[in-house]
This record gives C-alpha cells, structure tokens and sequence, in this order.
C-alpha cells in the first residue's frame, strides 16, 4: 500500500530525513515513533504530498500513485489525496458547524463545487456520515456545535470524517499527543478496530511507546532522521527504547512491574 524508497529530506542545512526506504502493505496497523525532532511527522507529510523531498530525492507510491518523485509532488496529488484520511493533532474541524456537517466535508471530493459550498451533501453521503459516527461512538452528538466537545470526541469526529472520505490509508500523526490517557485508548481503540474490521491501512505516529505496544503489531523507529528499527512491535528491547527516547523513557520503566504491559515487562527483565 505504501512504498518508500530513498527518500531524503533538508530544512537548509538541518537534514530532516536520510535515505529512508519502507514498505507497508495493505491493511497493516503501523506505528512510527520516535522522540521530537526524530522525523516521524516529516515523513507522514512527505507520504500524504504535503512536502516534497529533496531534488532527485526518491519515490512515494501509495495504493500504486506516484505521490511523488525526485522532488516533484506529482500534478494529481489533489485527486490522490482523495484516498487518504489524514489525522491531526489538533483535529483540523471547523469548530462553529455541527459534528455532522463536520463529518459530511469527507464526502467534498465528489461533491459539485456549489453545492458542497452550501453544504448540500448528497442523501448518501449524510446517510454515511451517521453511520460513520455510530461506528466511532459519538452519534448521539451529530448537530452538536463541535467546539463543545471534547478533544477525543473531536479525535473521533476526525476519524469518521475519513471514513465519509473512503479513504483506503488513514495517516494518524500524532492523534492522541494532546488527549487524557481514557481518551487517547479510546481513539486507538477506535484506529484498531477500522483496521480490523475494514481492512484500513494505518499509519500513526507516537510519542508514548506503551500505546504503540498494546495497539500497533509492527513499529518503525525514527532517530535524527534515520530508521533505527523496522519489525515486530513485541521485539523492541528496553535498551533499544532509552536510545531513542533518552531520559524520556524513565517514566515507562519507572512503574511498577505489575502495572506495565506485559511486552514492556519482557523487555525490561
């Protein structure tokens, strides 16, 4: 689904991303982590054509489209999009309309200019836009005003957004940095089961590595730019760990055993 191939990315002198090659196949649940200023969200803007690479700088194939190539954003990247669901941080939701309104901007591709301008979505498409907020627990607040919702319930009304798109990728960056731990497990609660039950590839990049444990089957790790690991999530050792994340990763091995994933306990003994 997704295909990488020596990719290299510079902000002036500062090197973002160095000969990154990955391949993610169809319906995977990947996790990418790294600590801050690793590359993990460069790369996920890089896949989804919001930034091209460096000149002369590789490949990005997602689902058979040339995304981009020797650092040129390919000229249909509008229409490719079109099949990529793209979570943010910070929700990217027009807070005055209701969640359903919200939710239906999915369906904006393949909606007649005027009348996505007035917001007059096809019959379908709001049909879809329900059952895509039953599907992620949140139905019951369809024409609540947005900004009165919670983040996670904001978080949600992102991911059935990308549902209403259909999108066949969904790229998570960062989706639960902002949330409460209740929150940020019902979100990638949320991720998982659309991976399970629909066959959605996803991308997420995270910051807490206990999430990507418990959720996510393979992790990519990301250090000053370089993959550092790339395999089976359960694999990731403690010492592993302190390397990326430095005296960031205290806190996980701090707790108690008892209290901490049964992966992670492996890891530390």
């Amino acid at each position: 689904m997704i295909h990488v191939t020596n990719l290299n990315k510079s902000f002036a002198s500062v090197r973002a991303l160095f000969d990154i090659n990955l391949h993610i196949e169809r319906g995977e649940m990947v996790a990418l982590i790294g600590s801050s200023g690793s590359g993990k969200s460069t790369l996920m803007r890089h896949i989804c054509g919001l930034t091209a690479a460096d000149k002369n700088s590789g490949q990005i194939l997602v689902n058979g489209n040339c995304i981009q190539e020797n650092g040129r954003v390919s000229r249909d990247i509008r229409e490719m999009r079109t099949h990529i669901g793209v979570i943010f941080q910070q929700f990217n939701l027009v807070g005055r309309l209701s969640v359903a309104r919200n939710v239906c901007l999915g369906a904006l591709s393949r909606t007649p200019f005027l009348k996505g301008l007035l917001g007059r979505f096809a019959p379908e498409d709001q049909e879809l836009a329900f059952r895509a907020l039953d599907r992620v627990g949140i139905a019951d607040k369809a024409w609540q005003r947005t900004s009165t919702l919670s983040g996670g319930q904001q978080q949600r009304a992102a991911i059935a957004r990308a549902l209403v798109q259909k999108a066949e990728v969904l790229l998570a960056d960062e989706p639960i940095a902002s949330l409460d731990p209740e929150s940020a497990r019902i979100v990638m609660s949320t991720l998982k089961a659309l991976n399970r039950s629909d066959g959605i590839t996803v991308v997420v990049t995270l910051h807490q590595v206990n999430y990507a444990i418990e959720y996510c089957p393979r992790t990519i790790a990301l250090k000053k730019g370089c993959i550092v690991y790339d395999g089976p999530t359960r694999n990731l050792t403690r010492d592993m760990l302190n390397e990326l994340y430095g005296a960031e990763s205290e806190d996980l091995f701090d707790k108690k055993e008892e209290e901490m994933p049964p992966l992670l306990q492996g890891a530390a003994a």
